[in-house]
């Protein structure tokens, strides 16, 4: 019998031929990549502003999926795809588009609830909202530095109410904060862009993560021998399907909010539990399950097991009355189990990096000189620089926290749950594939209830009120986009250098659009006028939270708190002892992780059904069926995708307000 390589094989290796040979053809990463990937960083911003505080409709910038850079990519490779069968030259190349989509996805991280629309109300919240009623001029405002918020009369005013007619934007009040909270902003993203090259080669190279929110982009690129980038992708049948479904699921809502009287689909169903004191949400989301698709079944199972069980444990605790008497942040629905969470988190992060300690060891000594032998040329920058740049952008950090009112001791503990945070939701991104998360508590409430109010005092209470500003919803950070960047970034020839100064170039451009945008808009139409969602009770949570602290009796550590984080840093111990010592042990610490989210509540239903799909599938149908469905999943994502960033342009054009379809 004549044997031969079965042809889903060949195809295969065809592939992996034709991106080799595009590596070993690459010189590095060409200017003209850079600047197109800061023009479109520049425009994601301040198109995304606008959207987010005028239209009010669908968030394209709130997630870690960041759908805005997927909408302008699906854009960009359209348009390169065209100008190829025109002049192929003038294409983009593989490199060039990877390059502009890690700016993309980077600059993703400071719109919407990533910086600018949150932080900006917030820094002149505190005086507009100020009443004789709550005092926050005598008990909260008086202990904020000067140069921490614009001075000026009427700046405030103007800014929630709106400029008098042909008066000019004060730009001048705003340089000074502003210099100081995006020089502290930019060294945030530097100590995550330097520890992500740091842990690059562990994560990609030796622990192979499957890094599932890029499939969709990498798809996107696969070029066949001597074809056009993207055309095998854009024209599978299953693909187009896929997106159409999505598509028309989102139109029909999209629809109805013209035209109420045109029917819509309910995505969401909830089940109140437990007398009513815990709900199970059902939300599906076509763009969720298909993310999830790429996820291994032990860690989509723990996602739904692991949230169902600290469910049932919320629901033992109301009914039988174990209630914490603590105040926490806002964003953290339960006390008890969300300081359970972070302490899960805690634990997850010391094991994880007590395990790459080999190659930390090597980073470390290439650093200092003592290991010639290892090879960083493949890096972004050398394990040199980026040690050096990972300990100075810290200490900026630092400096940054402490110059603003925090004590040392609140500013170590808040740099310590902070990094904790941004490594474990960066893990679960790059891991679990997690499209949209954010932390079981916030650093400020790791801060108040691990030391108390009494090591902080009042301006200590101050800082970590404006923290609210950048450090709240912690849904999309720079760290976990640089993962995914790198992720991409391994099929770029040459020297990748330069991509450090385009990750700086997408922040800086961000910045800069996204600022404008929201000063523009306030001052003429007046914040109270535009999204309530920041202008609203989020331009005053900073008092709000940390003024009725500053006049009550100061606390001491919560030692209910530090017990329950004990607890699941016991229990998250456990499980990864398990995972290492039983290879039969069918669930993966990385759905305890994040199991007392009540984000986890909105990706349930989409995390069962894609388990439930990808078990069937590989059970009957084996690995060849799992490839062949790869187009449609990625299909369903790109689908969702597109037709949200479509009924945006038309709620645009038409001028119709708060179609809120989807938040990806």
């Amino acid at each position: 019998m004549k044997k031969k390589i079965p042809a889903e094989y060949l195809q295969y290796l065809t592939k992996e031929t034709n991106l080799e040979a595009d590596q070993q053809s690459a010189t590095g990463i060409p200017l003209r990549g850079i600047l197109i990937g800061a023009v479109l960083a520049f425009l994601i911003n301040f198109l995304d502003v606008y959207c987010t505080l005028m239209i009010r409709g669908s968030y394209l910038t709130l997630n870690f999926s960041t759908p805005a850079a997927l909408f302008f990519f699906f854009i960009l490779v359209l348009a390169s795809g065209l100008v190829a069968l025109i002049r192929r030259p003038l294409a983009l190349n593989q490199t060039e588009l990877i390059t502009i989509y890690i700016m993309m996805i980077v600059s993703c991280c400071v719109p919407s609830m990533g910086l600018t629309p949150v932080l900006l109300p917030q820094l002149v919240g505190p005086i507009y909202y100020a009443t004789p009623e709550n005092d926050w001029a005598e008990v909260y405002n008086q202990f904020i530095p000067n140069w921490l918020i614009p001075q000026g009369e009427d700046v405030a005013r103007y800014f929630y109410e709106g400029l008098p007619q042909g008066a000019p934007i004060p730009w001048e009040p705003w340089v000074v904060p502003l210099a100081y909270w995006y020089g502290f902003f930019l060294s945030l993203c530097l100590v995550m862009t330097f520890a992500m090259i740091i842990l690059r080669k562990q994560w990609v190279d030796r622990e192979k993560l499957v890094y599932p929110l890029v499939q969709v982009p990498m798809e996107m690129i696969q070029r066949q021998r001597k074809g056009i980038i993207g055309k095998s992708f854009f024209t599978n049948k299953s693909m187009w399907v896929a997106f159409a479904f999505s598509f028309m699921l989102i139109s029909i809502n999209g629809l109805h909010s013209y035209s109420p009287s045109f029917p819509s689909i309910e995505r969401d169903f909830r089940l109140p539990i437990f007398r009513d004191t815990v709900t199970l949400w059902f939300s599906f989301s076509p763009s969720w399950l298909g993310f999830f698709y790429f996820v291994g079944l032990d860690i989509s199972a723990s996602i739904w097991i692991f949230h169902t069980l600290t469910l049932i444990q919320k629901g033992i605790f109301n009914v039988v009355g174990i209630q914490s008497t603590e105040r926490i942040d806002h964003y953290a629905r339960d006390t008890y189990t969300s300081h359970q969470g972070m302490g899960a988190m805690i634990v997850f992060v010391l094991i994880m990096l007590w395990g790459t300690r080999e190659h930390l060891g090597d980073v470390f000594r290439k650093a200092i000189g003592r290991a010639p032998e290892i090879d960083d040329s493949g890096e972004v920058v050398s394990y040199r620089q980026a040690v050096l740049g990972l300990f100075g952008s810290l200490f900026l950090f630092g400096f940054g926290l402490w110059v603003s009112g925090l004590p040392l001791l609140g500013t170590l503990m808040f740099i310590f749950s902070a990094m904790v945070i941004f490594l474990s939701l960066t893990r679960v991104v790059t891991e679990g594939g997690v499209p949209a998360m954010r932390p079981p508590v916030m650093s400020s409430t790791f801060v108040i209830s691990g030391g108390g109010t009494q090591v902080l005092g009042a301006s200590g209470l101050v800082a970590l009120g404006f923290s609210y500003g950048w450090h709240s919803e912690i849904r999309s950070f720079v760290m976990a986009s640089v993962a995914n960047g790198l992720k991409m970034s391994e099929i770029i020839g040459g020297s990748k250098r330069r991509l450090i100064w385009a990750v700086i170039i997408a922040i800086v451009v961000s910045l800069i659009g996204s600022t404008y945008m929201v000063l523009y808009l306030a001052y003429k139409y007046g914040g109270i006028n535009l999204n309530p969602l920041f202008f609203g009770w989020k331009g005053g949570i900073g008092p709000t939270d940390m003024a009725p602290r500053i006049v009550a009796e100061p606390t001491g550590p919560r030692l209910d708190a530090w017990l329950f984080m004990g607890i699941g840093g016991a229990v998250m111990a456990g499980l990864m002892w398990v995972r290492h010592q039983a290879l039969w042990w069918p669930l993966s610490p990385l759905g305890y992780l994040i199991s007392a989210n009540w984000k986890t509540s909105h990706i349930y239903a989409s995390v069962v059904l894609a388990w439930f799909l990808k078990l069937v599938i590989l059970r009957y149908g084996g690995p060849k069926l799992y490839r062949s469905l790869r187009p449609f999943f990625l299909g369903l994502i790109l689908g969702e995708i597109v037709a949200a960033g479509v009924w945006l342009v038309i709620d645009y054009f038409t001028g119709h307000m708060d179609s809120f379809l989807t938040q990806v």
